[in-house]
């Protein structure tokens, strides 16, 4: 099917005025039958038609100007000398100039709207986090120091979005429409799932599946690994090549949107790490022995003086506090 704007146009000139042949009618019913683009083209000419009106009108346009105008846009190698042309064919010329003067502003206009895409940025502070709700219905929980970028209506073939810190991402789906984040050198592609996104600067970007499928690789190739539900890629900001596929090491990815921490059986040194990630400090050891401790427990809504107190007791260590700093001390776990 030829969609050449200035073959459709021409055709539609010639269909709108009456002269068209029984071939091209056939072409302009064919077409704008089947691609909505050119059906509403069509519209488009039978308006100007109508106002610039019929061989009988007033209206007199300067045809000859207007036809050599139009032979030099189509690339004619040459131009024949102005000849006196029957009326019907000045009429389709006048036509085919006024559609082509259309269409050149329909097809402007069109990409003019697709380009202009109006995008929304939403950050959160240190202690802060955000629920989005998206135009596709598609749901963003942004945890704190994050900034998420989205349009505010979503084109008509893509869903894209920007992220820098960590979300959970509850993607509705659409037929035929990727939902695409693209996230510290990475991207990554889903139709319709729920999954988590980690990519704060100087970290590897992580990605953990709940639901459904997603597509994972840097931003530079299209070599991704697809992930299913319980499954993590990782990838290292400039090193890794290809994302690493790997079990979710972890029941506490989405520890900051559950507001819920669970250990079992889990080595102290990163039971540590999890509490550094979920209350923002720092937890040094004073003796490396220490971090081989095991715990089994789990805290809804935990405080920080709690959990710590908590660990104290139960691992026979001594904690001590330096502004946001933690230091782990003692004489060791319980056998």
């Amino acid at each position: 099917m030829n969609n050449n704007p200035q073959t459709l146009w021409e055709k539609l000139a010639s269909y709108v005025s009456g002269n068209a042949s029984e071939d091209e009618k056939s072409w302009v019913r064919q077409n704008t039958a089947s691609v909505k683009e050119n059906e509403e083209a069509f519209r488009k000419a039978e308006q100007v038609w109508s106002r610039t009106g019929s061989p009988g009108s007033a209206y007199e346009p300067d045809v000859e100007k207007g036809w050599q105008r139009f032979q030099v846009r189509v690339q004619a190698r040459t131009i024949a000398p102005p000849v006196k042309k029957p009326a019907y064919s000045m009429w389709v010329a006048a036509a085919t100039v006024a559609l082509l003067l259309v269409a050149g502003l329909y097809w402007t206009s069109n990409t003019a709207q697709e380009n202009q895409v109006s995008w929304t940025e939403v950050s959160t502070g240190p202690n802060e986090t955000k629920i989005i709700h998206l135009a596709d219905g598609s749901q963003v929980a942004l945890n704190k120091n994050s900034t998420f970028s989205y349009p505010t209506n979503f084109q008509k073939e893509n869903r894209t979005v920007r992220l820098k810190g960590e979300a959970f991402f509850e993607v509705a789906k659409a037929e035929g429409k990727r939902f695409t984040i693209f996230a510290a050198g990475t991207k990554t592609e889903v139709i319709g799932t729920s999954f988590n996104l980690r990519a704060y600067a100087k970290e590897p970007v992580k990605v953990q599946v709940v639901t459904g499928k997603v597509a994972f690789a840097k931003t530079s190739t299209d070599d991704a690994v697809f992930l299913e539900p319980g499954q993590e890629g990782v990838i290292a900001n400039n090193t890794t090549v290809r994302a690493v596929k790997q079990p979710i090491p972890s029941p506490n990815f989405q520890a900051w949107k559950t507001q819920s921490l669970i250990f079992r059986d889990t080595r102290l040194e990163t039971l540590a790490t999890e509490l550094e990630n979920y209350f923002g400090i720092t937890i040094q050891f004073k003796n490396n022995a220490l971090k081989n401790c095991r715990f089994t427990t789990s805290f809804q809504h935990p405080e920080l003086k709690e959990v710590l107190a908590i660990l104290a007791e139960t691992g026979n260590l001594s904690i001590t506090q330096n502004g946001t700093q933690y230091l782990i001390s003692g004489a060791g776990c319980y056998d």
